[in-house]
This record gives structure tokens, C-alpha cells and sequence, in this order.
């Protein structure tokens, strides 16, 4: 009797942290929105009413936001957290912002950010928030409708981001009672812990959108990319590799509104990329592409490094690389990482590895075209 008594009472107490768990996620938007309207309108209060007493509310409601945490079951399963690298991006845009806060649009600004970050937030959790995206815009233009200090303007749209999120968490709190059960209110999924990467590809897929490979045939950026390139592509050609085609890995021009490209493709600007525009409505970074003689993998440098391509009969995709991690990203596809290793180096140990998997029974497809090359840097950077 007492080992019956002891194993419910376990269970007892896991159903019921279960159940607060569950409460504390639907009233996480509500808890959040308070807590934004109570902590920007505290300091907005102090430069309009100096002797108010309000910063004391967002400490309370600090201490209220920090339970979900406090009583966070630890365990060992890896959990899908969707849009969990959304508010890091989000911060460093918003920091952009800060610098720029003198400016008399950066309220509306402001309110176009918060709109886009829970614009893909809601795609990432594929569920709508009804009231946020529209609210933050229209805090950002009623902000400029007060003769106030741009500073204070905002922070007068910062409060209305916060009024909006609570009511949008008041609605989900209704939709709750109603009997309504979302995605957010069930149990956390596992993710398969072999290819936790896969989330980040989501991410960078759900703010670039589609990225979508093009042959390139203009000599001009053909000769950039070689100019670019040209000590690595000479070592390419010393290990028996001759040119095949370039390629453009493009995304929409109109994703650049969204910030965090725009500075990525900054980044990748300051890293002497070959960049051009297609029809004046993508973007696109350029790369050379060679295979060997004997046509068993498909090879081409970037700023990162050198990565080689191995397609197998089978569906099996070999990827050897100089940079990165060796993280695996599916069933289907090997990564073969050799940090801090030479071109040669790169191929040598890519080589290794084919003889390795021809071993097991696998037989290289020796295709070369450009869509069989499009169709395996696809299937390594896929979402799924």
C-alpha cells in the first residue's frame, strides 16, 4: 500500500504542475502586455508627472512574470519553442532604433517593427494575433498626433504595444475558457535531438522567405566571382576541378524591410560578396561552382569557406565543409566538418568519406547539371 501511495502521489503532483503550466501559458500574452504598459509607462509617467509613484507597479508585475520560470519542470527533452530567436533578432534591430530615437520617425518606425516581429511570430506559431500587428502600427501613428518630445512619443508607442498585447491576451484568456485549445496550450513537443538545427533553418527561411537558385550566365559576374575568389578558385583547379556554372541564391528585395536581412546582407556586403540585383526585385549573392574529373561531387567557395557536394543513388547527400558545424540536418544527409582545414585538406577528407559510404553499399550519382546541384543545396538548407 505505501508503494501504491507513493507512486500517486508523483503523479498527483505532476498532473498539477501540469495544469499551472498550462495556466501560466495562457496568461502569458496578457503578463506580458501588462508588464510592457506598466514598466515604459512608469518612465513615461516620470517625464510627464515627475512625483509619480508608478515605478513601483512594473516590479510587482517583474515578479509576476518571473514564476513561469520559478516553477519550470527541468528535464532533458528538447523542446520546440517556436520564434525562440525571434526576439534576440528583434532586440538588435530595436537597438538600431534606440541610436535613431531623435528622429521624428522613429515612432512610427518603432510601431512598423513591433508589427513585423509579431507578424512572423504569429506565422511561427501558426496562429493568428488579431489585434497586435494592426495595433503596433496604429500606437506608432497616433504617437505623433501628441506635441510631446520625440523621446516621449516613443515611449507613448511602446505603452500602446503594451495596451494592444493585453488585450490580445484577454482575448486568448476568453478563447481559453470558451473551451477554445490552441497549439500553445498543449504539450511541448520533442524534437528529434539529431537535428536540432533544423529549427534555425525555419527561421532563417521564415524571414528571408524563399530562397531560390539561379544559373547565372552574365561574364561580367562570372569574372567578379572570380576576381573575388581568385586564390581559392586556383586551388580548386590544382586538385583537378574545372568550372561548371554559377550560381545565385536569391531572396525577394521587399524581405529587406524587415531588418534583420537588410543587415545580414550588410554583413555579407563588408565580406566582399559578389551582390547583384535580379529584375529589380531580388537579391541575390554569387558563387562559381566546380566539379572534378571523374564527376563525383560538385565544389565552391565563399566567404565562410569551401564546401563539396556528394550526391548518392540512394537520396543520401554528403557535405563536406571548412566552416560551421557537423551537426546533422537530416537522415539523409552526412556533414562532414574539417574546421580549420585547407581546400585540400577539405577534399582529401571528403574523398575518405565517399570511399567510406561506397563501402556500406552506396553508389555516387554523377549528374552535374545545375538543377541536380539547385536541388541538393535545397534539399541542405530545407526547413524540414
Amino acid at each position: 500500500m505505501e508503494r501504491e501511495s507513493g507512486g500517486l502521489e508523483p503523479k498527483a503532483q505532476g498532473e498539477s504542475r501540469g495544469k499551472l503550466q498550462t495556466a501560466l501559458r495562457v496568461m502569458k500574452m496578457f503578463l506580458f502586455g501588462i508588464f510592457i504598459t506598466a514598466f515604459i509607462g512608469s518612465d513615461l509617467a516620470s517625464m510627464r508627472m515627475p512625483h509619480s509613484n508608478w515605478r513601483f507597479v512594473p516590479l510587482l508585475v517583474l515578479l509576476i512574470m518571473m514564476v513561469p520560470n520559478l516553477l519550470r519542470k527541468d528535464d532533458t527533452k528538447v523542446r520546440v519553442v517556436p520564434g525562440c530567436l525571434l526576439l534576440p533578432l528583434f532586440c538588435v534591430c530595436f537597438a538600431g532604433l534606440f541610436f535613431l530615437r531623435a528622429h521624428d520617425w522613429t515612432p512610427i518606425a518603432a510601431g512598423v517593427l513591433f508589427a513585423v516581429f509579431f507578424w512572423v511570430l504569429s506565422k511561427s506559431d501558426k496562429r493568428p494575433y488579431l489585434f497586435l500587428s494592426a495595433g503596433s502600427l496604429l500606437g506608432g501613428v497616433l504617437s505623433l498626433q501628441f506635441p510631446w518630445p520625440n523621446e516621449q512619443r516613443c515611449l507613448l508607442t511602446l505603452v500602446g504595444v503594451g495596451l494592444v498585447a493585453t488585450l490580445q491576451g484577454i482575448w486568448i484568456i476568453v478563447r481559453y475558457l470558451q473551451g477554445y485549445r490552441s497549439a500553445e496550450f498543449s504539450e511541448p513537443v520533442e524534437v528529434p535531438k539529431k537535428f536540432p538545427n533544423r529549427e534555425f533553418l525555419r527561421l532563417i527561411h521564415l524571414i528571408f522567405g524563399r530562397i531560390v537558385h539561379i544559373q547565372l550566365f552574365s561574364p561580367e559576374l562570372v569574372q567578379r566571382i572570380q576576381k573575388r575568389y581568385e586564390a581559392e578558385i586556383k586551388q580548386l583547379m590544382d586538385l583537378g576541378f574545372d568550372y561548371q556554372f554559377s550560381d545565385g541564391e536569391t531572396f525577394s528585395i521587399f524581405r529587406l524591410a524587415l531588418l534583420f536581412p537588410a543587415l545580414i546582407l550588410f554583413i555579407v556586403w563588408l565580406n566582399r560578396e559578389v551582390i547583384a540585383i535580379q529584375n529589380g526585385t531580388r537579391i541575390f549573392t554569387a558563387y562559381s561552382v566546380f566539379i572534378p574529373k571523374n564527376k563525383i561531387a560538385f565544389g565552391y567557395v565563399s566567404g565562410l569557406g569551401t564546401k563539396f557536394y556528394t550526391a548518392f543513388q540512394d537520396g543520401t547527400i554528403l557535405v563536406s565543409k571548412n566552416y560551421g558545424d557537423d551537426d546533422p540536418l537530416g537522415p539523409m544527409i552526412v556533414i562532414n566538418c574539417c574546421k580549420i582545414a585547407s581546400i585540400s585538406e577539405t577534399w582529401a577528407a571528403h574523398q575518405k568519406r565517399i570511399t567510406e559510404l561506397e563501402a556500406e553499399g552506396k553508389r555516387v550519382d554523377r549528374q552535374t547539371s545545375f538543377e541536380v546541384y539547385a536541388e541538393i543545396s535545397n534539399k541542405e538548407t530545407a526547413p524540414w
